[in-house]
């Protein structure tokens, strides 16, 4: 009987320190409580998205540094001072914000100063703990993102529901300081030799994991790689189209008569594919050419928007969350995937940082143009129908990749 490996501990602590990373109690609890700050201090839903914007575009200028600043000092000295952060800046929210421009600030803060909370640096633990396992590990450690979209929906309704808005931020930032900053710097380690261990749990490692006979690349190396570029507008118009009706995604169903109960956990059931699409994807990037099942996640998730594009509301909007989550649940693990075979581990935090800039340009381009089509329109739909034509592009992308690089 194989002897159990250390490797899925790490793997386990990171799934609920992600869960509670800025993409999930920043970028999607603010569509939760978009209503509600509404209501309360007049602003538009187009306004209110803006914050979104700020967040994700610091965060994607941030994360570029951040990467770099992994591969130098290591992941768990970023993450823990950064998850210290982001738990403070979310106690603040509600403390703070009396105007529009408070939320705005205090989310470029959260962008800016709590991106090393975010998949980078536990990414970049997970790579140096696994090889053989790696794309699983990546699955199950990224599905940490759909735990969060599965239990922060019905617990932040539930919360503003009774008691009002500011307490669900009080709660994301008691999670995060109670809950997650002591399960991750009490468990992770940043590789395996730290504890006496090699990569997957072999006796006999041939290689450290910092790969020191792999040539490293420089950032002019990467912006010049045809592969790079594929890569990159990929994972931006497939972010852009599908975070962006993710953030918009509840008071969308709420304008169709969906009680607002009701519309978070059909927002529960797109986190709850998320999960089981990272795990699932993690397990066959394994097995299977990762472009090819890039290309079958995005186009199952074009079949979510295109049921949302027909206005449906009730049950099929269940149907819809379910589809879209395969390329919501799908994208970090595959991107993580794609930048180690392509550009190895040694320069993985670089490539890694630079590539989810592009995730993040999308995710925070998409809530914006989502939030002026609902202030131009009065609906969705018009946008829909775009997002339907990207999706399809972003799909064909994935046909151009050439085999992995050895």
């Amino acid at each position: 009987m194989p002897k159990y490996f250390h490797g899925w501990n790490i793997v386990a602590a990171s799934i609920f320190g992600f869960s509670a990373s800025p993409g999930q109690f920043a970028f999607a609890a603010l569509g939760i409580f978009t209503i509600p700050l509404g209501i309360e201090f007049g602003w538009s839903r187009e306004e209110i998205s803006l914050a979104a914007t700020i967040f994700t575009l610091t965060q994607a200028f941030a994360t570029a540094i951040i990467g770099r600043v992994v591969d130098r000092i290591g992941a768990k000295e970023v993450l823990v001072p950064s998850i210290i952060i982001f738990g403070l800046l979310l106690g603040l929210v509600p403390l703070l914000v009396s105007e529009l421009w408070h939320l705005y600030l205090l989310f470029f803060l959260i962008g800016a100063l709590a991106a090393g909370s975010a998949a980078v640096p536990y990414l970049r633990i997970i790579s140096a703990w696994f090889k053989k396992n790696r794309g699983l590990a990546f699955g199950i450690t990224m599905a940490g993102g759909g735990l969060g979209y599965m239990y922060v929906p019905p617990m932040l309704q539930y919360l503003i529901s009774n008691h009002g808005w500011r307490y669900g931020y009080y709660a994301l930032a008691a999670i995060v300081l109670l809950a997650a900053l002591p399960l991750v710097a009490k468990v992770l380690k940043n590789t395996p030799h730290e504890v006496g261990l090699a990569q997957d749990g072999i006796e006999q490692q041939t290689t450290e994991i910092t790969e020191e006979g792999e040539a490293l690349l420089s950032l002019s190396d990467l912006i010049k790689d045809r592969v790079f570029w594929i890569i990159y507008a990929t994972i931006g118009l497939l972010t852009f189209s599908l975070f962006g009706l993710m953030f918009h995604f509840v008071p969308m169903l709420i304008d169709r008569g969906t009680e607002e109960m009701t519309a978070a956990l059909a927002f529960t059931y797109l986190g709850t594919t998320v999960v089981i699409a990272r795990v699932g994807v993690g397990y066959l990037l394994d097995k299977f050419f990762a472009p090819r099942l890039a290309m079958i996640c995005i186009l199952l998730s074009t079949l979510g928007v295109i049921i949302l594009s027909t206005g449906v509301s009730g049950p099929m909007t269940f149907v819809a969350a379910v589809f879209l989550g395969f390329s919501i649940g799908a994208e970090l693990d595959l991107l993580a995937y794609l930048t180690t075979r392509y550009f190895g581990l040694g320069s993985f935090g670089m490539a890694y940082g630079v590539l989810f800039s592009a995730f993040l340009f999308g995710v925070s381009t998409g809530p914006l143009a989502y939030g002026i089509a609902y202030e131009s329109y009065g609906s969705y739909i018009n946008i829909l129908g775009v997002c339907v034509a990207v999706l399809i592009t972003a799909a064909s992308l994935m046909f151009l990749m050439p085999k992995y690089r050895e």
